[in-house]
């Protein structure tokens, strides 16, 4: 089965391809196949599976986070996975992704707990997380979504 993440979907809608936070991780693992990294969940962390620059993290077995980690022009993922509308991260500087969100009428906050002056990071009013690398010129470096944040909006 072939899953497509619609980058600018996720960015602004919060919505990760189909994934709406109830997978388990057999679910995911079945539906994308083996991960490259397994780490189970312990008291005080998640359980993590990763696939190249697909992360998703789990809390009692449910999926609680997805991020995607945009390290160089393209995504690595498994060829299973598609990712459309992703206009290549050397183009999404802090002032692209802020002129996109108001171009749909949205907001993002400042996350000062995350942020120093290595990183910035912004929440959108979808509870997308974004984070921003200053020593690359404020060019997005993740891009993810709490479920928890999600259930409790």
């Amino acid at each position: 089965m072939n899953i497509t993440i619609d980058f600018m979907k996720l960015l602004t809608t919060g919505i990760v391809g189909n994934f709406t936070g109830g997978e388990t991780e057999e679910e995911i693992m079945n539906l994308i196949g083996e991960p490259e990294i397994y780490t189970p969940e312990r008291k005080s962390y998640p359980a993590f599976i990763i696939y190249g620059d697909l992360e998703f993290r789990f809390r009692k077995n449910r999926i609680e986070t997805v991020v995607i980690a945009l390290n160089d022009e393209t995504i690595n993922i498994p060829d299973n996975i598609e990712v459309k509308n992703f206009p290549g991260r050397n183009s999404l500087t802090i002032d692209v992704i802020k002129g996109i969100l108001v171009e749909f009428g949205m907001s993002w906050e400042l996350d000062r707990v995350m942020s120093d002056h290595y990183q910035v990071n912004y929440i959108t009013d979808t509870g997308v997380h974004c984070a921003f690398d200053l020593e690359e010129s404020g060019i997005l470096t993740k891009i993810g979504i709490e479920y928890k944040f999600k259930a409790n909006s």
